[in-house]
């Protein structure tokens, strides 16, 4: 696999964490995902899969973190928890993709 076909699986990883992040995982076909990731790293672009997966996950906390700080004080609790319930359940798709990493 040369360096623009590891690119082009990282991109369609990188749109299914989207998915993910955005609760749209139904559509998902988690089989190919995980059978793409394998292929980086087999192929030995795991850099690309692992500093890519850091960047996107450090760039969607920001966000929630940002969302969840401009919450009224009355309701910051229960958005962060909400936003901790979600975060726990996509890093554990997230993570059945990346398990051969």
């Amino acid at each position: 696999m040369d360096n623009s076909a590891a690119h082009d699986v990282w991109s369609q990883l990188s749109r299914a964490v989207d998915e993910i992040h955005n609760r749209n995982a139904s559509l998902l076909s988690f089989e190919e995902l995980y059978r793409n990731a394998y292929n980086l790293v087999l192929h030995r672009h795991g850099a690309l899969l692992y500093d890519g997966v850091e960047d996107k996950i450090r760039t969607h906390l920001a966000s929630v973190a940002n969302r969840v700080n401009s919450e009224a004080d009355p309701y910051l609790l229960q958005s962060l928890q909400a936003a901790w319930k979600h975060h726990r359940t996509t890093m554990m798709m997230v993570r059945d993709i990346l398990m051969y990493m």
